[in-house]
């Protein structure tokens, strides 16, 4: 619902803020004054586009701002675009002289797709707008499905339908699988011929390393470790051999001190030391081999493991990851053809379940749209279209998330005229009671809580207006309505009833917009009664006319 209208510096309207109310608004005024105005301002939260033109001469820039609360669907469309909300949306556009113009939601800068998008939601537009809902064919299957009241049924096809749409996905990729299948299997089969019979084992890459090292450095170690062997015991003047001298030196320095006893002592130890290390060493160069033979294999081994590891893997934890990946693969694709046998069958039984929902959703459509011909026919002769002809035309197509029929709402207006889609019909008079008459008898099953009538009175008088005033009462039980109306027999209706006025003040013209209250409300609906010559007799035809409409 449409709370709170502010607008600056657009055409007449420099600073105005309405706040509307719910039921029916009903906006009065002199031709001229700016009445259409506010409805091209609200038409700007819509998504239509700013003009330059429309900014005040004395201004560099308009803005119009709208405040509305928000229905669960609008919430859930807000937050799917990623709009912060809470129990209100703003809407504001801005434009300024030879800059872009800019929309907003909450705040938050939007395109003018989406905000159209969003405000369809919202408000819908009769008159010279293409903002109206009925004039897009999608929303002629929606409302003609409630009016028939299949909603249950439409969540089960709806339900299976997506289902099935899964299935032809899965189908789809298992099929394109199957094509590129000899090429990728003997691809796959290659890579694990390629990893198993390198037959790397855990440890091994290490294990290799270590060896390969030892066989290169077999002559090195031999010098180096005969080098050893050599100082510590065989050569002249080694190690052990002035060792013993030292010991027996000690001993002959004991038998004079003998508290240097323990110090012979540890010197006996080291002796022993150094002859250990001796054998061992002895030993080790004893086992030093080299073999040309040994080395290539280990080299070779070495570099099978880092092609593997070049192209399957950084690490040969990651090669056998990857082993075990593509066998799983190969695995799948061998068992593939059993997998679309599957998948086919599913999608044939879901698709006779599809086809039986679908038959059934036809059918009850076709049934409701006869009932719902009948009820427009009728309404539309209470509003002066006795010679309209309308017609729901349902077309089968192939199934879709709605089932297999197209809907579109089909119009003439006058006698020998061909039915042509609604969208197509002309008058904007005959549009605006067309689309009244719709509203009337889906005004149950349609979402959208604000709709705004800006010619809904063009060409008519006396009774017509009348019953037209009292379709546009019904219909403002579940929905805000804001008409703007030059005729009483439409404004008695209202639950509130908005005067525009014009103000020129000095050189500039300024509209004014007023609330009326009861008593300023009969002096207006006198004026409509009787033009600029107000009479005592016009005030009690206009007291007398809204007296009329609270009885009724």
């Amino acid at each position: 619902m449409l709370k709170l209208l502010k607008v600056k510096n657009f055409a007449l309207l420099e600073d105005l803020t309405i706040e509307f109310e719910s039921g029916l608004t009903v906006i009065t005024g002199e031709t001229g004054a700016g009445k259409s105005m506010i409805v091209e301002a609200v038409a700007t939260l819509c998504g239509n586009r700013m003009e330059e033109v429309l900014i005040r001469s004395s201004k560099n820039f308009a803005e119009v701002t709208g405040i509305f609360s928000i229905t669960p669907i609008l919430k859930k469309k807000l937050e799917k675009a990623g709009i912060e909300t809470d129990s209100e949306m703003i809407i504001r556009r801005k434009i300024e002289r030879g800059r872009r113009q800019n929309a907003y939601i909450n705040d938050q800068i939007v395109s003018l797709n989406l905000l159209r998008e969003i405000s369809r939601e919202t408000i819908d537009l009769i008159g010279q707008y293409e903002h109206q809902s009925l004039f897009y064919p999608k929303n002629h299957l929606v409302l003609l499905d409630s009016f028939a009241g299949v909603d249950n049924l439409k969540r089960e096809y709806n339900t299976n339908y997506s289902e099935y749409r899964r299935l032809q996905g899965k189908l789809q990729e298992l099929l394109e699988a199957v094509r590129q299948k000899d090429e990728r299997v003997e691809y796959l089969r290659y890579q694990i011929d390629e990893i198993e019979k390198a037959n790397i084992q855990p440890g091994e890459e290490d294990e290799l390393l270590e060896e390969q090292n030892l066989l290169v450095s077999s002559e090195k170690r031999t010098i180096l470790s005969t080098e050893i062997v050599n100082r510590l015991y065989e050569a002249d003047g080694s190690i052990i051999e002035n060792l013993a001298a030292v010991k027996k030196l000690f001993d002959d320095l004991c038998e004079y001190d003998p508290k240097l006893s323990q110090n012979s002592k540890e010197l006996e130890t080291v002796i022993s030391s150094i002859d250990e290390i001796y054998r061992q060493i002895s030993s080790y160069r004893e086992q030093i081999e080299f073999s040309e033979t040994r080395l290539d294999y280990v080299q070779g081994r070495l570099e099978t493991i880092t092609k593997i590891k070049k192209k399957y893997g950084k690490s040969l934890d990651e090669v056998y990851d990857y082993l075990l990946t593509v066998k799983k693969e190969l695995s799948m694709i061998e068992t593939r053809d059993k997998e679309i046998s599957r998948v086919k069958n599913q999608i044939t039984d879901i698709e006779k379940k599809l086809m039986k929902q679908a038959d059934e959703l036809s059918a009850r459509r076709r049934t409701a749209a006869e009932s719902l011909r009948k009820k427009i026919l009728n309404i539309l002769s209470q509003l002066g279209m006795k010679k309209a002809d309308f017609e729901i035309s349902i077309n089968h197509k192939e199934l879709g998330e709605d089932g297999k029929d197209d809907v579109e709402f089909y119009i003439s207006t006058n006698p020998g005229e061909e039915l042509k889609p609604l969208r197509k019909v002309a008058s904007g008079g005959e549009t605006s009671r067309i689309i009244l008459g719709l509203k009337t008898i889906l005004s149950e099953v349609d979402k959208i809580p604000t709709i705004i009538f800006d010619e809904v009175d063009t060409g008519i008088g006396g009774g017509i207006a009348e019953a037209v005033g009292d379709l546009l009462a019904k219909i403002s039980r579940r929905h805000q309505i804001i008409c703007i109306t030059h005729l009483p027999q439409i404004s008695i209706f209202a639950d509130s009833h908005i005067l525009v006025e014009k103000e020129i003040k000095g050189k500039e013209t300024f509209t004014k917009v007023t609330k009326l209250d009861k008593e300023k409300r009969k002096q207006e609906v006198a004026r409509m009664l009787g033009g600029r010559e107000i009479t005592e007799k016009t005030i009690e035809h206009a007291a007398e006319f809204l007296e009329r409409r609270r009885k009724r």
